[in-house]
């Protein structure tokens, strides 16, 4: 038995109980009365600051009591079995309710796209709200971002100033407590995405505008010239042929008005995954990621041989880089395709087949399975962000304008694939073209398409995929369907 000894801070007075209705038994009286106690002990447990101790059972007392500035009262087992619940339900709800912290903001700017990427340390309640322009007040178009239950960081309380874009500055403050709220001031805001991403948590925020360059730098102050020095008299008639003063040169041609420079097409592919992200592994160890660099990297080099085409790559080397940077990179680049690289896996090693993806909603199992898996949400073998499955819903998130151009880009990559592939000699399966909810295609401002090259799970193509030839294959049927689509492009925009 243990005695429980409760020390209040405050003076209390004793809490009388209700009266108790006529007509009960003496025993039902007995038991009322104690539910009352207990009540009244669990009131005060919650009122008051509390030092609770516990000692062993002495002598003479065989159950705890609770002193309160010299007042006893005498509690029952299921007092102390309360008072032990409470506490751990108070416990709990600290827990629950601990703040998160927007940590950083970070951003992308191009001189009329921003992204601004807002990261929290756990995901949170959010609301976003556009505010228009007051010209009597001088108050330009804003955008407001409260994010419930958090608090903010010292790096993200000092504000952020930019100065390229149509985002002006962010601003932080608490309007509320356990609120923190971002203003973002925005002049001439003409479009406005955003959504989520997890793992860690983040907010990105896409903001269109009138175009503001970056300022250009100050020219280097120069100093003054030092003063011409008097030439000295030739000291022999031949030195003097080549000293002496030279003849006028006739004034330059002035150049040709300057035409308009004919439009470069331009690509940027994506290697997926990379860096401490390895993507799917295959046979014999193979990395996902060390694949669709090295396909990346053979394409850019048969596309650095098109005329009028340009191409950049979000990554060129064994580097992380997060989802929607690289969709920010394609913005920032103005880029008129975005392809990013991919190699399949399935728990099922027989699966096996090329398949092209645009971005869209989809209710197909395999398709969530498999964005969940390029979204960084789950592995393999099921583990991961088990409260993730709801972001995967990106009703806000598709790009209305360029859905149809994506649908066309996906089905000449994967026609040109599956040709090339099989060319080879060997069968290649045609999964087709499907919609999925891929994050890194969210947000792209030009047609985006994802292509998973092979299975790499499966013994036969993930052998394949770690072939040089296997690879150089990858690459030209994705050059032919890239050319295909460009092709069609011109033609379409010169009827």
């Amino acid at each position: 038995m243990f005695r429980l000894k409760v020390q209040s801070a405050l003076v209390q007075r004793s809490v009388q109980p209700p009266p108790l209705r006529t007509g009960l038994a003496t025993s039902e009286k007995s038991t009322l009365r104690q539910a009352q106690d207990e009540r009244n002990f669990l009131l005060k447990l919650g009122t008051s600051a509390l030092v609770l101790s516990l000692a062993k059972h002495e002598s003479g007392e065989n159950r705890p009591s609770l002193v309160n500035r010299g007042t006893t009262l005498r509690a029952g087992p299921r007092v102390a079995l309360s008072c032990v619940v409470v506490i751990l339900m108070l416990a709990a709800a600290r827990q629950s309710h601990a703040l998160a912290a927007v940590r950083t903001v970070r951003h992308n700017a191009t001189p009329d796209v921003t992204r601004v990427i807002i990261e929290c340390s756990a995901p949170v309640h959010y609301r976003l709200q556009r505010v228009a322009a007051r010209a009597d007040l001088g108050v330009p178009a804003r955008i407001y971002v409260d994010f419930f239950d958090s608090e903010l960081s010292p790096e993200v309380r000092a504000g952020l100033v930019l100065a390229e874009g149509p985002l002006l500055r962010v601003r932080a403050g608490e309007p509320a407590p356990a609120t923190s709220r971002l203003i973002l001031d925005v002049p001439g805001l003409t479009e406005l995405g955003a959504f989520p991403l997890p793992d860690p948590f983040r907010l990105i925020i896409d903001v269109r505008g009138p175009r503001r360059e970056r300022p250009a730098a100050p020219e280097a102050r120069q100093e003054p010239a030092a003063p011409a020095t008097t030439p000295q008299p030739p000291t022999s008639p031949k030195l003097a042929a080549v000293t002496g003063p030279r003849p006028a040169s006739p004034p330059p041609n002035l150049p040709a008005p300057l035409r308009p420079a004919p439009h470069r097409f331009k690509v940027v592919i994506d290697p997926g995954h990379g860096g401490k992200d390895p993507g799917a592994i295959g046979v014999g160890g193979v990395a996902e990621k060390d694949v669709t660099l090295a396909v990346a990297l053979r394409l850019r080099q048969r596309l650095e041989a098109v005329p009028d085409i340009d191409v950049v790559l979000t990554r060129n080397a064994d580097v992380f880089l997060a989802l929607e940077e690289r969709t920010a990179r394609a913005n920032a680049e103005r880029a008129d395709l975005f392809l990013s690289i991919h190699t399949n896996a399935s728990p099922n090693p027989t699966l096996a087949g090329v398949e092209t993806y645009y971005l869209n909603n989809t209710s197909d199992r395999a398709t969530i399975r498999l964005a969940k898996m390029e979204n960084g949400l789950t592995s393999m073998t099921g583990r991961g962000n088990r409260d993730m499955d709801t972001a995967l819903i990106l009703s806000d998130l598709i790009q209305s304008y360029k859905v149809q151009e994506s649908v066309e880009l996906a089905e000449h990559v994967q026609r040109a694939l599956v040709t090339g592939l099989s060319a080879r000699g060997e069968p290649v399966s045609d999964l087709g073209v499907k919609r999925g909810p891929f994050y890194v295609l969210v947000g792209a401002g030009m047609p985006c398409v994802l292509a998973e090259v092979s299975f790499l799970t499966n013994p036969r193509e993930g052998a394949r995929l770690a072939e040089r030839a296997y690879q150089d294959a990858v690459a030209d049927g994705l050059l032919r369907g890239i050319m295909q689509f460009v092709e069609n492009s011109h033609v379409a925009k010169n009827l």
